[in-house]
């Protein structure tokens, strides 16, 4: 390895010089420049000591006439945009042989607004709660979560986020809520096309704005769907509410969903859906139903093909059905569960 963790490097792309803080594999190390941190490909960087001999040195203008010296302007703060608050995901890749595999994800919180939050962080395998975080973190700051080793993506993982500002304001929702189900599929998709990019971090949109206090707080979204239910403008509705008891007949049409649905994108529908059959789903496993009926009817079929993809990466479904009932034809599927 070229570098060791406590070398100064210099970034060739901006001539910024930081130290390498941490070796990820054979082709990435992590740096850190003044106070942030973040990784970095080997052919990005390089020694400074080179291009500090080299550089061309300043040349004082001569000065003509004594009392000329001009005090240097005030460094004007930089602007910095609010973007939102994003998950970022630095895959970590193991060479063996002639393949890169990946090993561990590390996931970071990014904070790219002006408000600072109060988090809690949750790692769920299996339903079961492996890892919980209670932190803050500042304005336009970054903060390292945990680990997850790549094979753990068979184990069903969920991270759970709920955001609360740091500073009392009555006009803000008293809690943001947010989760994310690992799909291991769209997972191997998004790294093979974060190789191609040469790009090193995978980025998810938690929120751009804090919601207001009237607005619902709790909405949710998956590693394959971000992009199309980001495009709706919509978060489905969850409104307080008793705990939820399991069902073993689930009717996911949209009128049993909501009575203010008409004038909803096809999009929003289908992702308000999904969100009442992932919860269900997930109530019935750690229940230990021993079989659920979901009733989706036949339409374009877009939402059965939604739920058997889930059905199909969810390791405590034993099998599902789509067979004809007297009851509900062809527009149903019987999910059995192992236990």
């Amino acid at each position: 390895m070229k570098y060791e963790i406590g070398d100064k490097i210099l970034l060739l792309h901006s001539k910024e010089e930081g130290t390498v803080v941490d070796i990820i594999n054979t082709e990435m190390v992590m740096v850190e420049v003044g106070k942030v941190t973040f990784p970095v490909y080997l052919d990005q960087i390089d020694f400074p000591y080179f291009h500090r001999f080299t550089a061309p040195k300043a040349i004082e203008p001569t000065r003509i006439v004594p009392g000329w010296d001009i005090k240097p302007e005030k460094k004007q703060e930089v602007f910095k945009e609010s973007k939102g608050v994003f998950l970022s995901v630095l895959p970590v890749f193991q060479v063996e042989g002639y393949e890169e595999n990946v090993q561990v994800l590390k996931f970071h919180l990014l904070n790219e607004t002006n408000m600072a939050y109060r988090f809690l962080f949750q790692v769920w395998l299996r339903n079961k709660l492996e890892l919980e975080i209670r932190n803050d973190i500042d304005p336009f700051k970054h903060f390292y979560l945990s680990d997850l080793l790549f094979e753990s993506l068979n184990d069903s993982p969920r991270l759970e986020f709920t955001f609360y500002p740091k500073e009392k304001d009555a006009t803000l929702a008293p809690a943001y809520q947010k989760t994310w189900k690992i799909k291991p599929k769209q997972m191997f998709q998004q790294l093979s096309e974060l190789q191609a990019r040469r790009d090193a971090t995978l980025s998810y949109p938690l929120f751009e704005k804090y919601p207001l206090k009237e607005k619902s707080a709790i909405s949710e979204f998956e590693t394959g769907n971000i992009g199309s239910l980001a495009a709706t403008g919509v978060t489905p509705p969850v409104p307080v509410e008793a705990p939820l008891q399991p069902k073993y007949e689930l009717d996911l049409h949209i009128e049993n969903l909501l009575t203010e649905w008409r004038g909803l994108k096809n999009i929003a529908i289908l992702a308000i859906q999904l969100n009442e059959f992932q919860r269900y789903l997930d109530l019935a496993i750690s229940h230990h139903q021993h079989s659920m009926i979901v009733i989706h009817g036949l339409g374009r079929g877009k939402l059965k093909e939604e739920i058997h993809e889930v059905l199909k990466q969810t390791a405590e479904v034993e099998r599902f059905v789509n067979e004809y009932h007297p009851r509900y034809g062809y527009g149903a599927t019987e999910i059995f569960f192992r236990h």
